[in-house]
């Protein structure tokens, strides 16, 4: 397993990076934190309304209100996607700076991180949509509806620019250069012999196991064979004994009846003798 040399500047670049990205993660949290409580504040209010929009602010400032512009929708999912990559990002950076070892592939995020996001901002339109029906039908106005628009439309803006305009041009492209001039990047020659030895190892298991199952094949074969030879061997002593008796029974009947003709045949003889004896005298 080879690795590029670890540099003092790249680290240092992933020193940097960390102490903005854990402060974005910071106001992020924050911000996101805002927003739960402002969507929790709204739904007391309004479920309290029973329904009755003309009774309840449109946008609640939360316990931060110098945060009230962030808390665009009422999903939360606006602010909780640049909360997670950011964290996702300071994490990848704390590992860089602690010199761990990392997998480039889907550096600085995880598995499946931007199918997620693109589905919660799917679940904001959704939930956006979904709102719309709890609204009593003659106090609906204009700027509710356009609340409601902007927790659909928001979530997925901000699912869309984060992954196609963010995630994937720009973040992990950087991580991932960041991550090799490190030093730090995991290589597939480790997997790839890993592999190859598995392989190995699962070859000679499969020949272990062809060996003794032929082997039992032909332990189980021999004592078929063997059981057959003695089974067949039984019948033909069984048929000889039986053809010897019959040829006994059939050497004794055409003796009976050979006697019995040698009779007739001597009886006959011996009336035409007295026939003629008769007919001569």
């Amino acid at each position: 397993m080879t690795s590029m040399p670890t540099g003092k500047s790249p680290r240092i670049k992933a020193s940097v990076l960390l102490v903005l990205c854990a402060t974005a993660t910071a106001f992020c949290a924050l911000a996101f934190a805002n927003n739960v409580v402002a969507i929790a504040q709204w739904w007391s209010a309004f479920l309290a309304a029973g329904g009755d929009s003309s009774s309840v602010a449109a946008k609640m400032p939360g316990f931060i209100p110098w945060l009230t512009w962030s808390a665009v929708d009422y999903s939360a999912v606006t602010t909780f996607i640049p909360l997670l990559g950011f964290l996702c990002m300071t994490l990848a950076l704390g590992s860089i700076v602690a010199g761990r070892r990392i997998r480039a592939e889907d550096f600085p995020f995880f598995r499946g991180s931007d199918q997620l996001n693109v589905a919660l901002g799917l679940f904001g339109t959704l939930w956006g949509i979904i709102v719309i029906g709890y609204f009593r039908l003659d106090t609906v106005t204009m700027a509710d509806l356009m609340q409601c628009l902007h927790t659909a439309l928001f979530s997925t803006l901000t699912a869309v620019v984060w992954v196609f305009l963010i995630d994937r041009p720009l973040v992990r492209p950087y991580f991932a250069r960041l991550l090799e001039r490190s030093g730090l990047a995991e290589t597939d020659e480790g997997d790839l012999a890993a592999a190859v030895e598995r392989l190995v190892e699962r070859l000679g298991a499969a020949s272990d196991a062809f060996d003794r199952r032929q082997a039992e094949f032909e332990a189980a074969f021999e004592r078929r064979q063997a059981a057959y030879e003695q089974k067949f061997e039984q019948r033909q002593t069984a048929y000889e004994r039986d053809f010897d008796a019959r040829q006994k029974e059939y050497v004794e009947f055409f003796r009976r009846r050979i006697d019995e003709l040698e009779r007739r045949a001597e009886g006959a003889e011996a009336k035409l003798k007295k026939v003629a004896e008769a007919v001569l005298g």
